[in-house]
């Protein structure tokens, strides 16, 4: 009898999900990943169509007997979040593979983000692609660039290169969960301009960790904290009540993710009272959160006696001002269903070492409310002397009461697992918005595997689910 590896090892998927794992293709850096993905097209006589932001469009005729079937766009994006639990070069190193956890039905990487969102549907694409034997529509294979930092490789995407009027879109993380409507988003950028000083003292290092983090969109509704917040209100106490002047602050990696770990460097002469400051600064925050992420660590170290270019006064001011002003989490949840998210906004980056940069997602379904919140950051940045930038703005997916794709979904679900399959909007930004705003409203369905803690090192995808959602993908192929 074959183990959970020989049965993964042995998918051809999975063979393509290796050799994705093996390329490094963190945002903004996907050419190698593209090539690939020429080069597959090319060896396997299909045709291909690229543009200038990266995205690629593969061919395929339907299979006999379908020749003459509308065709079908299936849609995944190129690109992966770069997070890690050290630091970790994504832009020249692949992740490697935990070949011990194959064994248990996990796949998971060392230490890293897996790239299971959105590798795993580039896997599945290019092995439908490869198999002469399956029954299919004519397929339109787009794969997109840069979806992680705002969709980018689908807003600028030419939508004429697509003749489908159905999008099966492989970008979701929940088996069983067929998605019918997603928030819209854009990207804020805030930079507010600080002034330096030199100064002499004790350094020390101020470190928020232990929190559990996330995807902005999907967990946002949890009520976990952002560690770039925290560490705004664990500074503000501590300069309330002790000396100390800012070396750097940096939390976060992308904009998308809540934040789950930043750290600060202060020059002062008051390490112990802040030491026991930050102590019980953690007892009061494991309190507020319990049950949410009770395990937060407010950490203090002494580097020694150090000469720092610090915040001056008044830029030290603005930026804690900014840290603990700075809006973050749920604003608004439906009213008809309260779990429900329907406007939030993510600080998931903020860098501190010439200006004071904070990174944004925001979300909603209602554009009146994006903007608005956008609105809001840009009067926060102007009252500090700063400016705020947005980009990636993309569009709302919004639901249709009537789907065949989502229908004959839900039917093949039912009919391979036996279970009842769910239908539901969620709050997370997906490329479909963009797609059905510009492609005259295609008939559009997204679904995907069960993939853990996505946007953090502690992502992991289930073995049986991804095998089970390739024949899904498959069966429901062969009934369009």
């Amino acid at each position: 009898m074959k183990n959970l590896t020989d049965n993964i090892t042995d998918e051809r998927f999975f063979h393509y999900f290796r050799e994705i794992c093996n390329i490094p293709h963190v945002s903004f850096h996907t050419d190698k990943i593209r090539d690939y993905i020429e080069h597959f097209a090319a060896d396997h006589n299909l045709k291909y169509a690229k543009d200038d932001y990266g995205n690629i469009v593969i061919y395929k005729d339907g299979s006999a007997g379908y020749e003459d079937h509308d065709a079908i766009v299936l849609q995944g994006h190129l690109d992966m979040v770069g997070a890690s639990k050290e630091e970790f070069n994504f832009i020249n190193k692949p992740v490697t593979i935990d070949e011990e956890l194959l064994g248990q039905g996990i796949v998971k990487a060392k230490g890293t983000t897996l790239g299971a969102d959105d590798g795993i549907a580039v896997a599945y694409i290019l092995a439908i692609l490869e198999d002469d034997s399956l029954c299919h529509p004519p397929i339109e294979a787009l794969l997109t660039t840069n979806e992680e930092v705002g969709l980018l490789g689908a807003d600028g995407f030419d939508c004429s290169l697509l003749s489908g009027t159905t999008v099966i879109n492989i970008d979701s993380e929940d088996e069983g969960v067929f998605l019918m409507g997603s928030a819209g988003g854009v990207r804020c950028d805030i930079t507010i301009p600080m002034q330096w000083i030199s100064k002499s003292g004790d350094n020390v290092t101020i470190r928020v960790t232990g929190l559990t983090g996330g995807h902005s969109g999907d967990k946002i509704g949890t009520g976990r904290p952002s560690a770039n917040s925290l560490m705004g209100r664990v500074l503000n106490e501590i300069l309330q009540e002790c000396t100390g002047s800012i070396v750097y602050i940096k939390g976060g990696s992308v904009d998308n993710a809540i934040a789950n770990e930043c750290e600060a460097e202060l020059i002062t002469d008051e390490y112990d009272k802040i030491a026991k400051l930050c102590n019980s600064v953690e007892k009061d925050l494991r309190q507020e959160y319990f049950g949410i992420d009770e395990n937060i660590s407010v950490f203090v170290g002494l580097n020694g006696k150090a000469d720092k270019k610090v915040l001056d006064t008044d830029s030290q001011k603005r930026a804690i001002t900014a840290l603990c002003l700075a809006p973050q989490g749920v604003i608004a949840r439906s009213g008809d269903d309260n779990k429900m998210v329907n406007t939030s906004l993510n600080l998931g980056i903020v860098k501190l070492t010439d200006d004071l940069k904070m990174g944004y997602s925001v979300r909603s379904v209602y554009e009146s409310a994006k903007n608005g919140l956008t609105e809001k950051l840009r009067l926060l940045a102007l009252m500090l002397g700063g400016t705020a930038v947005c980009s990636g703005n993309y569009p709302a997916w919004q639901y249709e009461p009537e789907s065949r794709v989502r229908e004959l979904a839900g039917n093949v679900y039912r009919k391979l697992t036996g279970k009842e399959p769910v239908f539901k909007t969620i709050h997370a930004g997906l490329e479909c918005g963009l797609f059905y705003n510009r492609m005259n409203k295609p008939d559009i369905v997204s679904y995907g595997p069960d993939i853990y803690d996505i946007h953090t090192f502690e992502e992991r995808m289930d073995i049986a689910s991804a095998k089970r959602v390739y024949e899904l993908t498959v069966e429901l192929l062969r009934n369009m």
